[in-house]
């Protein structure tokens, strides 16, 4: 045991545990309970919502906290904006300056084409192609015997292959290209889901406890209905009515009739948000292995 704990690492290869400590290749750890965040906590602070208010997404969010992202946001993008449209005025005003050198090359090209004798068009591009090629056979190959062959490459074409074998000289040091600037969306994105989020998409929600006098972690919330505890079940959010209940009693109770069991009222279907939860530490819950990505090392 001692001898073998000794030359444990004496080989000239790396076992995959070696790999795996050295913090190469995909690494998984199973979520617990302890990373899922419980019904009724804010999703920025992480903490009981304070004034909670629900998202279209369902999520939930202090109105603090929710306010000061998206005005942040907002102001965010409005400088991303008018960079943007900078941009464009400077491109446009470019464009416009190239425009009359564009209209006299044209016109040039056209008094060049009827003035020549022969009304056949013809390939510019091609005509100097041959030319060349024509130049450097005349030039270039030997026509005695024990004649150098001279080197029939061009001096851009000298230039080009320089630049790749020597790039370090300061003639070819690579200069640093203007970012184009993306055309900035118009609204503030959700901090969760990414989807467009407006002040008046957000509705206050009113979360019953079990306990009135309960404070902190210990203060747990209850469905409108059965008075049962959530904690990482399904539930849905009615916004004309303000009902918060278990998705398994919005299943059998409220959805046949599409009347709230709490008031007694009809609802739309567009009036119901399912609540986002993050499930618990079971696999039957939903996502329970988070992964992240790295470089293998190869032997």
């Amino acid at each position: 045991g001692k001898r073998h704990a000794l030359n444990n690492t004496a080989r000239g290869y790396f076992t995959s545990w070696e790999k795996k400590e050295a913090g190469y290749g995909t690494k998984s750890v199973r979520l617990g309970v302890d990373s899922k965040l419980p019904f009724g906590y804010c999703r920025l602070g992480l903490q009981h919502a304070v004034d909670p208010v629900v998202s279209p997404s369902g999520n939930i969010y202090s109105k603090e906290a929710i306010y000061e992202y998206l005005l942040a946001r907002q102001e965010e993008l409005s400088r991303q904006r008018k960079a943007w449209e900078a941009e464009q005025r400077a491109a446009a005003r470019e464009e416009a300056k190239n425009e009359p050198d564009a209209a006299a090359d044209k016109i040039k090209d056209f008094i060049a084409a009827e003035g020549s004798v022969n009304r056949k068009r013809k390939n510019p591009e091609a005509e100097a192609a041959a030319r060349e090629a024509a130049e450097k056979a005349f030039l270039y190959q030997p026509h005695k015997a024990g004649e150098v062959v001279r080197n029939p490459k061009s001096k851009s074409e000298k230039r080009q292959e320089l630049k790749r074998t020597s790039f370090w000289l300061p003639d070819f040091t690579p200069a640093a290209k203007k970012q184009k600037i993306d055309k900035p969306r118009k609204r503030p994105p959700s901090p969760i889901s990414g989807r467009d989020l407006r002040l008046k998409d957000l509705t206050p929600i009113k979360l019953t406890t079990l306990d009135d006098k309960a404070k902190g972690d210990k203060k747990k919330y209850v469905c409108n209905v059965s008075q049962k505890q959530i904690t990482f079940q399904d539930c849905v959010f009615i916004k004309s009515t303000g009902a918060v209940m278990l998705k398994s009693i919005f299943d059998d109770l409220a959805k046949p009739t599409m009347t709230c069991p709490v008031t007694n009222k009809k609802f739309k279907k567009k009036h119901v948000i399912v609540m986002k939860s993050d499930g618990s530490g079971f696999a039957a819950s939903g996502q329970v292995i988070a992964k992240k990505w790295s470089e293998a090392l190869m032997n």
